[in-house]
């Protein structure tokens, strides 16, 4: 931890209220706070996983999904209810958000991305059943989306794969398919693939996936069925072929009830966690390092309605959960021999948590 100057600072003009001074952890969170219209910053000291808000920012709209680049200096929003992006710089100090630029965005996106240049912001559109592809110049979104593809109803993810080629957007209920994209990063332009899509298992419904850093494995959490899909990857083609599904929640539980929302892959490829909504948990697996299947480690129990959960760069050694439903924030401890998590402390938050993210702050000294 770094010994930064203690601070108190209110300038609501620029929407930024800094409600914290003293200390600050190399590691902050980010939570938005969609009831309230906020984005929260939290501090998190990694020696003992407490948190401590420090910053707010305030916004016309509900704010939803968050992307990082990869030097920590700007983080983008969608703000789902204006609709619109909104690009911010980050405090390399505190992790203080300061508000850059807002563009419009071509509809209510569920799902922000950055591509691998960091030129292109990728979004997926739940209710319109769109994709689409912004530019996005020093750090921030510009202008109109410039390509956009209607892919149809209930895209609610949208990343490219390691090379950059492709892209892939889940789609649960109706269609129940991830579809298959083309993506050229010069141009910034999403064309179908062939096939335009992969049929997912009946009645998983695919909500969100995430790519193991070997670059041929993809796991998908799907939002009906409470599992995990494991699918091979074929780069050339940029196609995907299921080949192993594992449920989320215990044998015991009433498979009509709750639904999926998360998923993340630990950096070290070795274990995957997904956010059981109804049953209130994160679902841990660990990764058989010869074929990537899945064997079940149970479940930690969250707040109400985990739509979304975030392991903490800097080691991953917390897990941060967010209970949409109960206004709070679980942080966990993560064994990263074991995969499993133990639940260290549940703080209050603002109303409708729908997105979390923890930061390393790059090193100023």
């Amino acid at each position: 931890m770094r010994n930064r100057l203690s601070c108190l600072k209110l300038s609501i003009g620029i929407g930024i209220i800094s409600i914290s001074s003293g200390l600050f952890a190399d590691t902050v969170v980010y939570v938005s706070e969609s009831g309230d219209r906020k984005i929260a910053v939290y501090s998190l000291d990694e020696s003992s996983g407490e948190l401590a808000r420090i910053s707010e920012v305030e916004f016309e709209g509900a704010p939803g999904c968050l992307a990082v680049n990869k030097a920590r200096t700007k983080l983008h929003a969608s703000i789902r209810t204006i609709p619109a992006f909104e690009s911010l710089s980050v405090s390399p100090e505190d992790g203080s958000l300061q508000k850059l630029a807002s563009r419009p965005a071509q509809g209510s996106a569920a799902y922000i991305y950055l591509d691998a240049t960091e030129n292109w912001l990728l979004s997926a559109c739940y209710g319109e059943g769109l994709v689409a592809v912004s530019r996005v110049t020093n750090g921030a979104v510009a202008g109109d989306p410039q390509s956009i593809l209607n892919v149809g109803k209930k895209a609610h993810c949208i990343q490219t794969d390691p090379a950059n080629r492709f892209a892939f957007c889940p789609q649960p209920v109706d269609l129940n398919q991830i579809v298959q994209m083309k993506f050229d990063a010069e141009e910034g332009v999403l064309t179908s693939n062939e096939p335009a899509a992969m049929k997912a298992g009946e009645g998983d419904g695919p909500r969100h996936l995430q790519f193991h850093r070997n670059g041929k494995w993809v796991y998908a959490v799907n939002e009906q069925g409470k599992s995990v899909t494991l699918c091979d990857y074929d780069a050339e083609a940029g196609n995907l072929s299921m080949r192993q599904t594992v449920s989320t929640v215990p044998e015991s539980w009433d498979k009509s009830e709750g639904s999926c929302a998360d998923i993340e892959i630990s950096a070290d490829g070795r274990f995957v966690y997904a956010s059981n909504r109804g049953h209130n948990s994160l679902a841990m697996f660990s990764i058989n390092e010869a074929d990537g299947t899945l064997t079940s480690l149970g479940q930690a129990a969250t707040g109400e309605i985990p739509r979304s959960f975030n392991l903490i760069e800097g080691g991953e050694n917390f897990v941060v959960a967010a209970g949409q439903k109960s206004n709070d924030l679980t942080v966990y401890r993560r064994d990263s021999e074991s995969g499993l998590l133990t639940k260290l402390k549940t703080y209050d938050c603002g109303k409708s948590p729908a997105w979390v993210v923890g930061v390393k702050l790059p090193d100023t000294e």
